[in-house]
């Protein structure tokens, strides 16, 4: 133990963090100092499964720890048998306030937090790249509001990858007669102030005006209001730089084809630094699209927001998930995107389109996949034999991938 201690304090500090967890809170328990050079990597990243996690945090754990903090990620649904609650905004902000090497920020909310505290808080972190905001409650009881989402976003100078999941819609921004009865609306957000360089814009397609954005996520989001998307930028503003575009649709219209013109428009808004598209929903050509009995727009209402699809951008690669888009729904889906001039198409279960799955499957699980996979097969082939699949000169090939020997590839 002497050696140890006599050894430099950054080569310390260098071979704890190459240490498993566990190894680290064996060694940061064996005496005072060493206590002292595993703080970095203990706190360097901090999970706060519930309310009452993230309320003994703030009250017990030492302000001057917050610099070792790098990932964070809260979760502010109370436990089942808790009776009292607590304003979890102040935990919050006093946690973050305290944070200055904080990276990455997960955000689980169980209910809305309060704008005014939260919002100045998010501006002082300067190093944050990735955010993610999902809302684990009701939304329609505790809906978290996009003008929220969008001015945590904006506050943060250095970010480039954001995650939203399950945020509700804005009365302010959304004309009330476009909106599915059953898809739950903001209705008091108005608390919710004007950002300094958004002004009173805080409707999500906004996003698409932040400079650092490169990759933007959007799942179990209703966009359907988005179809006529015009951001109105002045023609010497700076032009949307997002790389990578997901979209999962929501679980609120019968039909994702209804929604498809609004996925559509958010492409087009993206322009032409879009290089990756990820789907959980499919597409589908404006005349194909029918009205479902959830949806306030009328057959007129839909011919009438065709999308301009000359407009869209050239997108190098389109991932599509298969556990949320039907086989059958592969030609309509590639219709809809032949303007785009895709090169690489990748099909898997999930939304994870960079590396191949490799875990060994059940006999069962097995099965299902060599299924699913003939049902692909089936659908790309079909694709491939269409007239439509002429338009695709760009298309050099697809895959799709369910597990360790279930795959098939066309090289074109």
């Amino acid at each position: 133990m002497t050696a140890w201690h006599a050894l430099p304090a950054e080569l310390l500090i260098n071979i704890v963090g190459l240490l498993p967890p566990n190894a680290v809170r064996a060694l940061a328990s064996t005496s005072r100092t060493s206590h002292a050079v595993c703080l970095p990597a203990l706190f360097a990243s901090v999970v706060l499964p519930s309310a009452e996690s993230l309320r003994a945090f703030a009250a017990h754990v030492p302000r001057h720890y917050g610099p070792f903090i790098v990932s964070l990620s809260v979760c502010t649904e109370h436990s089942v048998s808790c009776v009292d609650t607590f304003n979890c905004t102040d935990a919050l902000v006093s946690i973050l306030s305290s944070t200055t090497r904080l990276q990455s920020l997960s955000l689980s909310l169980a209910s809305s937090v309060d704008p005014h505290k939260l919002i100045p808080t998010f501006a002082d972190l300067t190093s944050v790249h990735t955010l993610d905001i999902s809302n684990c409650g009701s939304e329609n009881l505790t809906p978290i509001s996009e003008r929220l989402v969008v001015s945590l976003a904006a506050s943060l100078p250095s970010l480039s990858h954001l995650r939203l999941s399950r945020i509700s819609r804005s009365a302010v921004h959304v004309d009330s007669c476009d909106v599915p009865y059953n898809v739950p609306i903001v209705m008091n957000d108005f608390d919710v102030p004007p950002h300094p360089r958004l002004g009173a814009d805080l409707s999500l397609p906004f996003l698409l005006t932040l400079q650092s954005l490169r990759v933007l996520e959007m799942r179990d989001t209703w966009l359907g209001c988005d179809s006529k998307l015009d951001l109105n930028l002045d023609p010497d503003a700076p032009r949307p730089r997002l790389q990578k575009l997901l979209l999962t649709g929501n679980m609120y219209t019968d039909d994702p084809a209804l929604d498809s013109g609004a996925y559509t428009a958010w492409m087009r808004t993206c322009g032409p630094s879009l290089q990756s598209l990820v789907l959980g929903t499919a597409l589908a050509p404006a005349e194909d699209v029918l009205p479902s009995p959830s949806s306030a727009r009328s057959v007129r209402d839909l011919t009438w927001e065709i999308v301009h699809v000359e407009d869209l951008p050239c997108i190098y690669h389109l991932h599509i998930d298969s556990s949320l888009v039907p086989a059958d729904a592969f030609y309509s889906t590639m219709e809809v995107l032949s303007p785009c001039q895709i090169s690489n198409v990748t099909i898997s279960h999930g939304d994870n389109d960079s590396s191949e799955q490799e875990d060994e499957l059940d006999e069962f699980a097995h099965q299902c996949a060599l299924d699913d996979l003939e049902e692909w097969r089936d659908a790309v082939e079909g694709f491939l034999r269409s007239a439509a699949s002429a338009n695709w000169t760009s298309l050099r090939r697809i895959g799709v991938e369910f597990g360790k020997d279930v795959n098939a590839k066309w090289e074109l």
